[in-house]
């Protein structure tokens, strides 16, 4: 393969392969975007049903705070997604975040225990906003600086699921464009 040329023409013998590979899947083009095909089903990643290194209150307040992060609108939010059990596979998968979590989920409580007499689960809503608004812009303290890691956390792992990709994000996966016009910003051409 010596030339652009050469590379395009090897392109256009295996692209006439490809109705004969496409045919194995379903295909149907997406609603309102004609050309648009979709092959199959989404694929879903299995998530544990149950946390594997969370306590069931450790859980608890990952699910909450994930959930004030993310919380649910027109959209699922962090809860609805599963975002807890996807934070808690994520620190089975590297346990040097543990620690990190463990304190700082005991740090919470023990700010919310002195705020409002109660751990961070058993505040009402407005409550647990009011306790982490301070936190979201103090990246300095060690809450903070757990609330900027759970965040980070929450938003990843919401954006790796169906609700977020899809219901959320419109991603259709799978599509292709029939053509591809580029930009059509004038400042942009040359």
């Amino acid at each position: 393969m010596n030339t652009r040329r050469d590379a395009l023409r090897i392109l256009a013998i295996a692209s006439g392969a490809m109705p004969a590979l496409a045919s194995a899947q379903e295909t149907k083009e997406v609603g309102d975007q004609p050309g648009h095909l979709h092959a199959g089903p989404a694929i879903k990643v299995p998530v544990p049903s149950q946390p594997t290194f969370f306590q069931p209150a450790e859980f608890r307040v990952i699910e909450a705070l994930s959930e004030r992060i993310i919380p649910r609108s027109d959209t699922p939010g962090a809860k609805d997604a599963g975002v807890a059990l996807l934070i808690d596979k994520a620190i089975v998968a590297d346990p040097s975040r543990g620690t990190v979590y463990r304190a700082g989920i005991a740090d919470l409580n023990a700010l919310a225990s002195d705020s409002y007499g109660k751990d961070f689960t058993a505040l009402s809503e407005e409550q647990q906003i009011m306790l982490l608004t301070p936190l979201s812009l103090d990246t300095n303290s060690s809450l903070g600086s757990f609330f900027a890691v759970v965040k980070d956390m929450t938003i990843d792992a919401y954006y790796k699921t169906e609700a977020g990709l899809k219901t959320e994000l419109g991603w259709h996966g799978n599509t292709y464009l029939a053509s591809f016009p580029g930009c059509d910003h004038p400042e942009h051409h040359s």
